[in-house]
């Protein structure tokens, strides 16, 4: 069995953050000539995804897409490297450019023929440096938002703890007089 990975755990994404992913993407797809591109967390789940047409397999591809990069990290693991950054699946008519955003997120680039691969990495990584920028605000956030939570959790498990041992009694040993 594996060990659970918090890397997995989810982060609250707000709307403004997920406006800001959208124009990365919407502009990566103006610049390149891609057909589709959305950002994923680890696990699969698409954070957003932009597109020419209507793509209703996008739910499916995104899972796929997280279980291909978990692969290729164990291939890594296995050749002594420490991962794999970048992934590129050429079918017939399209073709999958991946490239992770700082290990947590990954970077999809759907394309056809007519869109040079050269460029779809160029831009894709620079569109992966400003997502990267992006997560870190994400990032800061959320453990802004967890350590007073902790505290809180902390405080009520005492809270609770105390409840249920309170001597009763009024005596100091804790033991009953009855």
């Amino acid at each position: 069995m594996f060990p659970f990975d918090r890397g997995l755990s989810s982060l609250v994404v707000t709307d403004e953050d997920t406006a800001q992913i959208t124009a990365c993407l919407q502009r990566l797809i103006a610049d390149s000539g891609a057909r589709s591109s959305m950002l994923l967390d680890r696990a699969g789940q698409i954070l957003a995804w932009e597109s020419d047409n209507a793509r209703p397999e996008m739910q499916h591809l995104g899972a796929l897409v997280a279980a291909t990069y978990a692969s290729m990290q164990e291939m890594a693991r296995l050749l002594n490297e420490d991962g794999f950054r970048t992934l590129l699946q050429e079918g017939m008519r399209e073709k999958i450019f991946t490239e992770t955003v700082q290990d947590q997120w990954l970077l999809v680039v759907i394309f056809d023929g007519q869109a040079k691969l050269g460029l779809i990495k160029v831009l894709a990584k620079r569109t992966s440096e400003v997502l990267a920028n992006i997560l870190e605000v994400v990032r800061q956030r959320n453990a802004q938002v967890r350590k007073p939570r902790r505290s809180q959790v902390r405080k009520a498990t005492t809270d609770t703890i105390d409840l249920l041992f309170k001597d009763d009694s009024g005596g100091t040993d804790g033991s009953s007089s009855a």
